[in-house]
């Protein structure tokens, strides 16, 4: 008899979760939009910046990521951290991280000249609701992404948001 009220209230359960909740358990919440392990800052040396977009339906508090260095020819290395980025992110919308070089250099030594690119990981989300996703076990939210093409993206980018602006301004006037 106690049966069938358990699978009753299984089932119940699982038709009735919270959507953005059980969204977040299977898709990946946020992506990495556009990253480089080498872009030489202005005030001196280099820096790994990490473009990301919360794809969710939920604010997000903090982000960590994996990054795994790509040689010339597709060989990954880890990375000498895991790294993260706090402060909130809205649905919808995106943000970038950057960090200095000087953990990757030391960690790598010579071997640093021969990185190519960056593999990057999102490995644990935490939102502002205080809950936190983790990728479910085989699931991998990565996207690779090659030095050489950082700047020629980044232009694209900032063609599209001149575009908009203009269209903005058009409808304004």
């Amino acid at each position: 008899m106690k049966q069938p009220f358990l699978i009753t209230a299984l089932l119940f359960g699982f038709f009735t979760c919270d959507v953005a909740w059980c969204q977040s358990q299977t898709a990946c919440p946020v992506l990495p939009s556009l990253a480089t392990s080498k872009l030489p800052w202005e005030k001196g040396g280099e820096h790994i910046v990490i473009w990301f977009y919360n794809q969710g339906r939920k604010t997000t508090r903090g982000i960590q990521f994996e990054l795994f260095m790509l040689d010339g020819v597709g060989n990954r290395y880890p990375a000498a951290q895991k790294y993260v980025s706090t402060g909130e992110t809205e649905p919808k919308k995106g943000d970038v991280v950057d960090y200095p070089t000087d953990a990757e250099k030391t960690h790598f030594g010579d071997a640093w000249a021969n990185i190519e690119g960056v593999e990057v990981r999102v490995t644990r989300v935490m939102f502002k609701d205080n809950t936190v996703w983790i990728p479910q076990k085989g699931q991998v939210c990565k996207m690779t992404f090659m030095n050489d093409e950082y700047q020629s993206d980044m232009n694209k980018r900032l063609e599209a948001a001149n575009k908009r602006m203009e269209q903005q301004t058009k409808k304004k006037n």
